[in-house]
């Protein structure tokens, strides 16, 4: 399994609700319809900083999705609402799990 970990901060003036409206429709439109993707989390701390966790089958196919949300027209609104300059990305592979 792979985790797809994206931390990132908002464009100034972009409330919650708005990005949460357009990270379900991302949700709904673009993610659920990828190959590979299990499932996705996303969290925010005091200080308004965004982290999104993703659960991909492979490695693969997390990047085929990251490369093809680029340009497709359902992710762009949401894509618009994040600070391009704060966003750091990571794929790692999960090796053990506890629960």
């Amino acid at each position: 399994m792979i985790i797809e970990i994206t931390q990132f901060k908002l464009v100034a003036g972009v409330s919650d609700e708005e990005f949460l409206k357009e990270a379900e429709a991302v949700q709904k439109s673009f993610l659920k319809k990828q190959s590979g993707y299990i499932d996705r989390e996303l969290l925010k701390s005091d200080d308004d900083l965004w982290v999104d966790i993703l659960h991909w089958n492979s490695m693969g196919e997390a990047q085929k999705a990251a490369e093809v949300m680029m340009d497709d027209p359902a992710t762009q609104d949401f894509m618009q609402k994040i600070d391009p300059s704060s966003v750091k990305m990571l794929h790692l592979t999960q090796m053990k799990i506890w629960k």
